[in-house]
């Protein structure tokens, strides 16, 4: 091989070890915040109390671990494998813990203890971190994996789940905090004095871009810093106070309220939108602009930083698209470029066509006008909301009800209040006097109205049910039957002659309609049965698993074998057979 040859090949090998070096870098760095965040969605063990103490039960309601213990920990329920903690000491505050299988058999072994970790607002509403365990050797803690296996060496003093960022885990290491992954990888180093999550929430990534707010203590006392969901450093420690303006929804940037010895500034990243040169700076969402405050004066900047309204006032305040600007007891009315207004009206508020606006005056009195500044709506209302294009929630007497842009009233004037249903076309209408619920379609025709009513929300429809009614309706209002929403029942609850029983998928009564209320059948195959009172279960082939014997204050329970599910333990409920829900 010439020489020539022989340097292309060399040249070669060094270009794809470079490359790989930084495929390696990016990977390990990538590593930090791409991890799987497992969702259970098939709960197959649950915790049950029964004389007090705890133990585990399947769905068919039987037992799997003795009720022998002050802590049941099941760190994922779909997986047959349970912390059972008992004997707690009150000088090293910890329980005698050990790990079993359903078949009663001791796992994960040779530990001083093994623990589920706490956490809160998963996913999938398991309330621990369901795929890791903390174990303890050597006076140390350290991450294993559900199989025993050991993610990380025992080096830790502490480690606990962050709060609202499933996935991530505190670490202490003498007086200094840092963040790990479920994984073990490092994401935030061990040496601040402490670490918050900055509560950022989108709907679509959840917690998944929620960020961390680091604080270290030094001789000019606390000092904070900003690292991104990536584990990336935005700021270093030196400010004395960092707030993140989460109603900023950006999946790039982080949009950062940062106070340096005592004088507030705005951060995009880390560049600085506004000097740190005010007393305060406060996010006004409908708007999108801030107010500043220089010298007990207020003003008004844009996201870019752009002082629209000087500081000069002492009190600026919000009225839709309006700015009340008071000074000297006076108050003048601007619009967001600073120019002044004067059409008597202290709030604006366009509507959804763009051809009107919903407004008042110091009177207190809504109105909608067009873009004229002619009035089209004038019925003295204390309040009017839009809901849909031309449709709007009025109030007059502390009763609510709905209007089109004509004046036609489309729902009565009888309401105590009236609100979207998150996430569904529909309208939620109550009477507090009486517990009565109405849902209202996007037609604003109300589709059904129940007194003394409780209203549920699942994941493709809506429950509304009573001490005597239940009823199932689709994100629109069209009202569904047990069948549609369950077809692998074999039985479905109904009514008949003011009275419940069930019947098969061809509407043929297999139980007597003799009950005062039932439910559907769960997922587990159990349905409650209520008569004079008291509550029962039976299940799906008919058979009476319980005579009806709780007295529950839960107007539709819920039962795995002869045990209900009783009050939130742990962030899950758990079961019991308790005669008196009081009792617990």
């Amino acid at each position: 091989m010439n020489k020539k040859k022989i340097i292309i090949v060399i040249c070669v090998i060094l270009l794809i070890a470079i490359i790989a070096t930084f495929l390696t870098i990016y990977f390990i760095k990538r590593s930090k915040y791409v991890f799987d965040i497992v969702e259970v969605s098939n709960i197959e063990y649950n915790a049950v109390n029964i004389d007090d103490r705890y133990g585990v039960i399947n769905g068919n309601g039987e037992i799997v671990i003795e009720p022998n213990y002050d802590v049941i920990q099941i760190p994922d329920p779909s997986k047959p494998l349970f912390v059972c903690m008992s004997n707690y000491n009150t000088e090293t505050k910890e329980y005698e813990t050990k790990v079993l299988n359903d078949k009663k058999e001791q796992v994960i072994t040779g530990y001083q203890t093994v623990q589920a970790i706490p956490t809160q607002t998963t996913a999938d509403g398991v309330p621990f971190e369901n795929t890791v365990l903390k174990y303890k050797k050597n006076g140390k803690f350290g991450l294993i994996d559900l199989d025993g296996k050991e993610i990380t060496d025992p080096i830790y003093d502490e480690i606990s789940a962050v709060t609202y960022k499933e996935g991530m885990l505190f670490v202490k290491q003498g007086d200094k905090v840092g963040v790990i992954n479920i994984n073990g990888v490092e994401v935030i180093k061990t040496e601040y004095d402490s670490i918050n999550v900055d509560n950022y929430y989108d709907v679509n990534t959840r917690y998944q871009r929620t960020g961390f707010i680091t604080c270290k203590v030094g001789e000019n006392g606390y000092r904070y810093g900003y690292i991104n969901y990536k584990g990336e450093i935005v700021l270093d420690t030196e400010y004395t106070e960092i707030e993140r303006v989460t109603e900023i929804e950006d999946e790039k940037d982080v949009y950062l309220i940062a106070f340096k010895d005592g004088q507030a500034g705005l951060l995009k990243n880390k560049k600085v939108i506004l000097n740190h040169e005010y007393e305060d700076i406060m996010y006004y969402s409908y708007n999108d602009v801030f107010i500043v405050q220089r010298n007990a004066k207020q003003g008004v900047a844009d996201r870019e930083g752009n002082i629209k309204i000087e500081p000069q006032y002492s009190n600026i305040s919000f009225g839709g698209i309006y700015v009340n600007a008071t000074q000297d007891d006076t108050t003048i009315i601007l619009d967001l470029n600073g120019n002044e207004v004067n059409d008597g009206y202290i709030s604006k508020v366009p509507t959804k066509d763009g051809q009107h606006f919903i407004v008042y005056g110091e009177d207190g009195i809504y109105k909608i006008i067009d873009g004229n500044g002619n009035v089209v709506i004038d019925r003295n209302y204390t309040n009017i909301e839009e809901v849909d294009n031309n449709y709007f929630i009025v109030a007059s007497d502390r009763n609510n009800g709905i209007i089109d842009l004509t004046g036609k009233s489309l729902v009565d004037l009888k309401y105590n209040s009236i609100v979207e249903l998150d996430n569904t076309d529909l309208l939620q209408a109550n009477i507090s006097e009486t517990s009565t619920v109405s849902l209202i379609n996007k037609n604003m025709q109300v589709v059904v109205t129940m007194d003394e009513a409780i209203i549920d929300v699942q994941d493709n429809y809506i429950r509304l049910y009573s001490e005597t009614e239940n009823k199932y309706f689709d994100y629109s209002g069209n009202e569904l039957t047990a069948k549609d929403l369950f077809p692998d029942n074999q039985l479905y609850a109904k009514k008949i002659n003011d009275k419940w029983g069930f019947v098969d998928s061809n509407g043929n009564l297999k139980v007597q309609n003799k009950y005062d209320m039932v439910t559907e059948f769960n997922e587990y195959g159990f349905a409650g049965i209520k008569i004079d009172g008291k509550w029962g279960v039976i299940n799906q082939n008919g058979e009476i698993i319980q005579e009806p014997i709780y007295e529950l204050s839960n107007i539709s329970p819920s039962f795995i074998g002869k045990y209900y599910k009783a009050s939130q333990w742990y962030g899950s409920g758990y079961y019991t057979d308790k005669v008196t829900a009081g009792e617990i």
